[in-house]
């Protein structure tokens, strides 16, 4: 066999060993997204049965009125706002209430 046919076939060879590993990595990945989306699919599944509840269905539209008509959603998305911004402030001030914990620090 010559040098190149030689040179060939073990680039061939290296080619086909990566393939199979490149394979089961892929295959692996495949796997973990299916346990991932099984459990999502038994989440939506649960949820579409009890939001087809006639029940669930008539209390959802009873607290969508109730809430429409006091004002709720307002409140609801201020308070929201409030939590959002009370969150910032504590990430961002956080480390001068818990003290500096660098290294060198007393």
């Amino acid at each position: 066999m010559s040098d190149r046919a030689r040179d060939l076939a073990d680039r061939r060879a290296t080619l086909l060993l990566r393939c199979a590993v490149q394979r089961r990595a892929i295959d692996a990945e495949v796997r973990y997204v299916e346990q991932r989306l099984a459990t999502v699919d038994r989440v939506v599944g649960a949820a579409r049965t009890v939001a087809s509840h006639p029940a669930v269905i008539v209390a959802g539209v009873a607290a969508a009125i109730v809430l429409a008509r006091t004002r709720g959603v307002r409140v609801i998305g201020n308070a929201l706002m409030l939590i959002a911004g009370v969150r910032k402030l504590f990430r961002l001030l956080g480390p001068a209430f818990r003290g500096s914990s660098s290294p060198g620090s007393p």
